[in-house]
C-alpha cells in the first residue's frame, strides 16, 4: 500500500494549482462513494462540496480502487485516495468555484463535481 503521503497533492508544483497547497487538517471531508457501472466513477457527497479559503479539504474514499481527482482547469491533477482512505488535506487560497473529477472515469458533463471555496 502506498504511503498517504505520497498520495498527497501531485500538482502542487504546476503553475496553474498555485493556489492549492498542503493543509495541516481538514475542516470539510468529501466522502467519494463508487457508482454501480465502475468503481472509478464515484459519487460526492457532500455535492457540491464548500470550504472556506485556507482551510482543509479532504477525501474520503469508499471505493475498491484508488480514486485519482483531477481539477478540471487544465486537467491538473489534485490528490490520489487509496481503497479504503482519506486524502491529506488540501487547501486553496483563492476562492472560486472547482471542478474536478476521477481521473479513471472521464470528464463529462456527468461525472463532474464541484468545491466551492469561499472568503466567509
Amino acid at each position: 500500500m502506498l504511503n498517504r503521503a505520497a498520495l498527497l497533492v501531485l500538482g502542487l508544483a504546476a503553475a496553474s494549482c498555485q493556489d492549492i497547497t498542503a493543509a495541516d487538517r481538514a475542516a470539510v471531508y468529501v466522502t467519494l462513494t463508487p457508482k454501480a457501472a465502475s468503481a472509478a466513477c464515484v459519487f460526492a457527497d457532500p455535492e457540491p462540496a464548500a470550504v472556506r479559503v485556507k482551510q482543509g479539504v479532504s477525501f474520503v474514499n469508499r471505493s475498491s480502487v484508488q480514486v485519482t481527482l483531477v481539477l478540471r482547469k487544465d486537467d491538473v491533477p489534485l490528490v490520489a485516495v487509496a481503497p479504503n482512505d482519506t486524502s491529506n488535506a488540501v487547501k486553496f487560497s483563492d476562492p472560486g468555484v472547482y471542478y474536478y473529477y476521477s481521473q479513471g472515469c472521464g470528464s463529462t458533463t456527468t461525472e463532474l463535481h464541484t468545491l466551492s471555496v469561499t472568503i466567509n
